[in-house]
């Protein structure tokens, strides 16, 4: 018998470009993505998976506003609401825990997300009308809070305010060992001509994981602290979905695991699979240089299966930066990795961050410069954020490098929350603004980009980016020179 009392928000958009929050995004985006609510469409999916029905509202790329969930509580009238957090809107996102008590104080309100998971006893008292903070992994948590009757008490992974008023904290839930008992994610239950990514071939877009953790140890990331020890889907359970996204309508996939090829072998069967099953979803994913510079098979049959990109996590381009950080790689990995990636005929894009610990002038300006030097397709600069529960955050708090814990600040399109004796914030900000213009104005790219057009697809998504790049880093967040 299917129950439904059970709603998940995906919050209004903050910034006017929208905002990320799925599985410890960062707040606002920097590009035009619209990114499906992950990890509420795999809550949604394992509460199916047990006999227990939902609704799924993604306000965020409906463009929707606070104001609209009065009329979404008042239709669904449910017994509980679950809404996504992130770093820099959790002032915000908390909005809908008032707004579902003006309607009904019976009604239960719980946030998840990485920032929750990092102090969840903090985010309850940021709020009196927030009644639960999960800080485990949330999909297991959420069910046996329905499970229990919606009581709090006894129900592990979360921190809750009982009944005089008290914040309470449960013992941690264990990590699931088995993906595959969460069942599907439901991609069904959202609007799905609506999600979209700069590059992508196709559209409708389907985000989906087929791990979980990471086997690197990256101080600056969330993963490995939050989600805990890598765990993989079988290749027959990840075919399923695939084959099932691509029933409902979805043309193209973003592997949003922290590395694809984590497990070569694994990599290897599910790319023969996509490939014998016939799989006609063009896709992108995140990976290691260590691991795609020494496997070209491989690539061969990821290009064969549908992929056109792969994104590349670099970060520095200066080794004791990279040492800093365990990043785990070399320059010449990934100058490798590109090569034998591109020839093949994938694109890349390289993940470069400004801002880690042993930065400098000097070394933001290697970073940049190696990146036009090697044959990249494209690249994201970043601010490093810092996240609770990180090293890297430590780091910062206990050098006192770190300015203020005010949340609103903590957002990727603004000067970093931290200074160093030798950079300013200012300054790590102003190289990010003139990093992504040196890189992305040269005559000779912009070029190389005209030469690459085969389609009226190409043309339309060229001149779209490239008057989305103007707009947010030429013209809207360039910074104020004193």
């Amino acid at each position: 018998k299917i129950i439904m009392k059970n709603l998940f928000i995906e919050p209004p958009a903050i910034s006017q470009f929208g905002n990320q929050r799925i599985m410890g995004g960062f707040g606002a985006n920097k590009a035009d993505f619209a990114w499906p609510p992950l990890d509420l469409m795999t809550i949604s999916g394992c509460l199916k998976h047990n006999g227990f029905d939902s609704a799924i509202y993604d306000l965020n790329n409906t463009k929707k506003k606070f104001q609209d969930i009065y009329q979404i509580i008042k239709k669904e009238k449910p017994r509980m609401v679950v809404f996504s957090t992130s770093i820099t809107t959790i002032y915000d996102d908390l909005k809908i825990a008032n707004i579902v008590k003006e309607i009904s104080k019976d009604i239960i309100t719980v946030a998840i997300g990485v920032h929750v998971m990092g102090i969840p006893k903090e985010i309850l008292k940021y709020n009196k009308n927030l009644d639960v903070a999960v800080y485990n992994e949330p999909e297991l948590v959420i069910l046996n809070l329905i499970k229990n009757k919606y009581n709090p008490t006894n129900v592990l992974g979360i921190c809750y305010r009982d009944k005089y008023g008290r914040i309470q904290q449960n013992a941690a839930q264990p990590n699931i060992e088995n993906l595959e008992d969460l069942g599907m994610p439901s991609h069904d239950k959202i609007p799905i001509h609506i999600y979209r990514n700069p590059v992508a071939k196709r559209q409708p877009l389907a985000i989906i994981m087929a791990n979980r953790g990471c086997v690197g140890q990256c101080t600056f990331c969330c993963q490995p602290y939050f989600w805990g020890k890598y765990r993989t889907r079988s290749v027959k359970h990840v075919i399923q979905e695939l084959k099932w996204i691509q029933q409902l309508g979805y043309r193209e996939v973003f592997w949003n695991d922290a590395r694809l090829t984590s497990n070569l072998k694994w990599t290897h069967e599910l790319m023969d699979e996509m490939i014998k099953n016939k799989i006609d979803l063009t896709w992108s994913c995140n990976d290691h240089a260590n691991g795609l510079s020494r496997d070209l098979e491989l690539l061969k049959k990821m290009k064969k299966a549908g992929c056109y990109i792969i994104h590349i996590g670099m970060e520095s381009a200066n080794h004791q930066i990279l040492k800093n950080i365990k990043k785990g790689i070399t320059l010449d990995q990934v100058r490798s990795a590109i090569t034998m990636v591109k020839s093949v005929g994938i694109e890349t894009m390289l993940f470069l961050i400004l801002g880690l610990p042993g930065e400098t002038k000097k070394t933001m300006t290697e970073t940049i410069e190696f990146a036009k030097s090697v044959d990249v397709d494209y690249i994201t600069l970043g601010i490093a954020q810092p996240c609770l529960g990180t090293p890297f955050y430590d780091y910062l708090v206990q050098n006192k490098y770190l300015k203020t814990r005010d949340w609103n600040q903590y957002d990727p399109s603004k000067p970093p929350v931290y200074d160093y004796p030798h950079l300013s914030s200012e300054e790590i900000f102003q190289a990010h603004y003139e990093g992504l213009r040196s890189f992305y104005l040269r005559p000779s790219y912009i070029l190389k980009r005209a030469l690459k057009i085969r389609s009226f697809h190409d043309l339309k998504s060229n001149f779209k980016n490239f008057v989305g790049f103007i707009h947010r880093y030429v013209w809207l967040n360039r910074p104020i020179k004193k």
